[in-house]
């Protein structure tokens, strides 16, 4: 449930980003730290005191939700730092990027 909320708000940032909407750059900041923020916490690896079965949880042939968090991660820190130089282009690159991972 967090990582479908956290994954629409990235959307909206990249829609925002795409509809060129330049005034919000400083809420665009503040969402994306909670993006960040919430990305973490769910790629944080839970310590599970039993074992599971590596076939069950991978039956869709979909990689595990804190993988893609893993992998998206660094695209949503570069567009963090790209929002913050105001530079809309390399926002927007990372921004696709990020979901693309997701």
């Amino acid at each position: 449930m967090l990582y479908n909320s956290t994954k629409t708000l990235l959307q909206g940032i990249v829609q925002s980003l795409e509809s060129g909407d330049g005034a919000l750059w400083d809420d665009q900041i503040e969402s994306l730290k909670s993006c960040l923020y919430e990305m973490h916490q769910m790629s944080r690896p839970l310590y599970k005191a039993y074992r599971t079965d590596g076939q069950s949880a991978n039956s869709h042939g979909h990689p595990p939700v804190s993988e893609r968090l893993q992998q998206a991660v660094p695209h949503v820190k570069c567009m963090l730092s790209a929002v913050r130089r105001k530079d809309h282009a390399s926002a927007l690159h990372s921004g696709r990027a990020a979901l693309a991972a997701m």
